[in-house]
């Protein structure tokens, strides 16, 4: 089973719950345990933007990110940024209710992705594959 890190950007507004997970030490923990399935939250504060960086796309084979609390965080277009960067594959559906609904985030998600592949797999697929062996 993969676990969840709660990462959080490590510039901008201070929140509640905003955590210390800098890139730096999120790197290391992958780099550690680099069999293990790993989730950062709230889009890994930005992680998926160092996969940029073959040497930091390597070794992040195993990482996947939620879209939490995105409203909040970030303008919509985080949606389509995560995905040409890291594919839809890596992307997985996350509202962190009861701060922001579902319905709300999904409304999100509906209005700044068109293809259909790829919502299906940020809502539905990738949690299946992760989350469901055989």
């Amino acid at each position: 089973l993969p676990i969840i890190l709660h990462s959080s950007e490590p510039v901008g507004h201070k929140y509640p719950g905003k955590g210390s997970s800098t890139p730096n030490k999120i790197e290391s923990f992958v780099y550690n345990f680099p069999e293990l399935k790993i989730i950062l939250s709230h889009w890994g504060g930005g992680m998926f933007l160092y996969e940029l960086m073959p040497e930091i796309s390597r070794s992040f084979k195993n990482v996947y990110y939620d879209s939490a609390t995105s409203p909040f965080l970030y303008d919509q277009k985080i949606f389509q940024i995560a995905i040409e960067t890291v594919t839809s594959d890596k992307i997985l559906f996350g509202s962190d209710f009861p701060i922001i609904s579902q319905s709300r985030l999904l409304q999100e998600l509906n209005n700044v992705i068109i293809n259909d592949e790829d919502k299906q797999n940020i809502i539905y697929q990738n949690a299946k594959s992760l989350f469901l062996t055989n």
